[in-house]
């Protein structure tokens, strides 16, 4: 089967993220060869992706150089400039990538494309000649894709699962329904997604994502979106108009009850050289701004700028370019003008690329890679991880079910049990245990974390048990409801529970959330005149490049250590401007570990006029 190649498409640029490639292919392919390039398989479309960057087949390799954001590293010399490589790449005849070596800042990272029949197998990726990953695909009998199973080892070792995809296809009188299941990491089942060939149309429908139901039809050898419903949000729907060549006319957004939400239009000369895209604010009836795109004979952008509804002009990109004889571009550099500084203000150098390609001459000899053997563990996937999915998905809707009509119980009701995984309720988890000594009795202790499904206003309840050993059995001693933050306290960072320890006959819990600031608390609490009490703080706030403030407060004592610091950052590194520690005392009542609410505590240090929660 012949594969089909990859061409640029103008996209919007809102939903640019969402169509990143699309395959021109003839008529009489679309059927049969078309369909494994439009389920959006990652592996499959990273060996073409490259495709839509050059004008000629049969290039052997391009060798990538870039700017380098500091002068260290293997510089290389072209046309008085320093460049770094950020890549090298080898092809087949047709395009497709062979071999593909990256390099970052910190690590590289080594691919291997291995083929079929014309089909590929296997993409096989190595991080620092450490880490790999493997992305097997495999075919039925009219060589659409089936199957997608992915794993990874580390130094060679330790097989883990790490993903499965299944395809599966129903035919009618023109027409192929393709339904995915898309099992992740975590073994669960994504939404089933469902993509409807029915030529000249496809329509995608993915209830994961952004747009739930998506419409495109071939126009010029491709598929181009019409419509999507849906997006974002319900009851909104995008269209998208084009001219007789397939260039993007508008963008339009239509939400409560079809009134006008969005518009975008776009304008071209008539060699479509120059391009103009006019944005629409106000609901889509007043034009905002303006961005002006032109392009030279080898449709690569030579210029761009945009203007504010206010007729002010931002500044101006161009783009300059040296071509081989192919017509692909070797040299490309990024000028920027700031027009605040005037018309004829001086264009300065921001960005620049270089690539070396090589292409094929009848002794070029493509590489050839051993397709390593496919192992046991993850042929196992197949069977193993679509029945672990459904039980897993069943344990969840169980749990949801219960937290809907409130069917579990909201304390440990077991009072002895052989083992501490026993008391754990119905619809409760255990998240965390430790164990050791925290009274005066020879036998440790042990402590557990649950995550309950005990609604509250974040997230769900988690709970702290603890218990003593009695001969042979465990027994619990006390539970706390409070003393462990929501589920959803965290944040954006999540989950704010960060661990549990018994350290010198004290509870050690630790939390940990926020965003760009973030915090970190430390509480002790220590068994004493037959009750549980707080004893001791720990609190860090703050950002780097701004400022980060902390507290230690030792309850038993009274003595509380403030300390402040703050930085300021340039690109390459922060400076300390200012920092200062002050000791104070303020003996309180311990408070009980049952009354107390994490985070919520003051303590001031007056002559500072500062504060920190704790």
């Amino acid at each position: 089967m012949n594969i089909p190649e990859i061409r640029n498409i103008v996209f919007p640029k809102v939903l640019k993220l969402v169509f990143s490639m699309s395959f021109v292919i003839s008529c009489a392919q679309e059927k049969e060869a078309s369909i494994n390039g439009f389920l959006d398989n990652h592996t499959f479309n990273s060996s073409y992706s490259d495709t839509v960057n050059f004008k000629k087949d049969k290039i052997f390799s391009v060798t990538k150089l870039k700017k380098p954001e500091r002068k260290t590293g293997n510089l290389v010399n072209r046309d008085g400039l320093s460049y770094i490589q950020e890549s090298y790449t080898e092809y087949l005849p047709d395009g497709r990538k062979l071999y593909q070596r990256r390099h970052y800042d910190t690590y590289s990272v080594e691919e291997k494309f291995h083929y079929k029949n014309n089909l590929l197998v296997l993409k096989e990726s190595v991080e620092d000649k450490k880490r790999y990953h493997y992305n097997w695909l495999f075919y039925n009998k009219k060589n659409h894709l089936q199957e997608e199973i992915n794993y990874k080892t580390d130094e060679g070792k330790s097989f883990i699962y790490d993903g499965y995809i299944q395809y599966n296809y129903s035919s009618e009188p023109k027409k192929t329904i393709v339904k995915i299941i898309d099992y992740g990491y975590d073994s669960l089942a994504n939404p089933e997604e469902e993509y409807i060939f029915e030529f000249p149309y496809l329509t995608k429908k993915t209830p994961l994502y952004q747009s739930k139901i998506h419409r495109y039809q071939w126009m010029n050898g491709t598929y181009k979106p019409i419509d999507i419903k849906d997006y974002v949000i319900k009851d909104r729907d995008v269209t998208f108009s084009y001219d007789k060549n397939g260039y993007l006319l508008s963008e339009i957004w239509l939400a409560h009850h079809q009134s006008l939400e969005n518009k975008t239009e776009y304008y071209y000369s008539n060699d479509y050289k120059e391009r103009t895209e006019q944005q629409y604010h106000m609901l889509g009836t007043e034009k905002s701004t303006k961005t002006v795109r032109k392009y030279d004979d080898h449709n690569n952008l030579i210029f761009e700028q945009s203007i504010e509804y206010t007729g002010h002009p931002l500044s101006a990109e161009f783009f300059e370019y040296i071509y081989d004889k192919q017509g692909n571009w070797i040299s490309k550099k990024h000028y920027r003008q700031d027009t605040d500084k005037g018309p004829n203000s001086k264009k300065e150098l921001v960005d620049y690329e270089y690539r070396e390609i090589q292409y094929y001459t009848p002794n070029s000899q493509p590489r050839s890679f051993t397709l390593p053997d496919f192992p046991k563990d993850a042929d196992n996937i197949r069977t193993q991880i679509p029945k672990v999915s459904t039980e897993k998905q069943n344990t969840i809707d169980a749990f949801q079910n219960a937290v809907k009509t409130g069917n579990f119980d909201t304390e440990i009701t077991l009072k002895k049990a052989k083992t501490l995984e026993e008391f754990t309720p119905n619809f409760w988890t255990l998240k965390d245990q430790d164990s050791g000594n925290l009274d005066d009795n020879t036998e440790d202790e042990a402590v557990c974390v649950y995550e309950t499904p005990i609604e509250d206003d974040f997230g769900f309840t988690q709970v702290l048990a603890i218990y003593k050993k009695e001969g042979e059995n465990w027994v619990l001693w006390n539970q706390f409801g409070n003393t462990i933050l929501p589920t959803e306290h965290g944040g954006m960072m999540g989950n704010p529970y960060e661990g549990i320890s018994i350290k010198n006959k004290t509870i050690v819990i630790n939390h940990f959330g926020g965003s760009r600031q973030k915090w970190h608390y430390t509480h002790r609490y220590r068994f004493q005149n037959n009750n549980w009490y707080l004893i001791g703080a720990s609190v860090d706030f703050g950002s780097p490049c701004d400022y980060f403030q902390s507290l230690d407060y030792n309850l038993s004592t009274g003595d509380a250590i403030f300390g402040y610091s703050s930085e300021s950052c340039s690109k390459n590194h922060s400076v300390q401007t200012k920092s200062w520690k002050e000791k104070i005392n303020q003996k309180i009542p311990l408070p009980r570990m049952d009354e107390f609410q994490v985070g919520e505590n003051k303590i001031e240090l007056k002559s500072k006029k500062t504060e920190m929660f704790y």
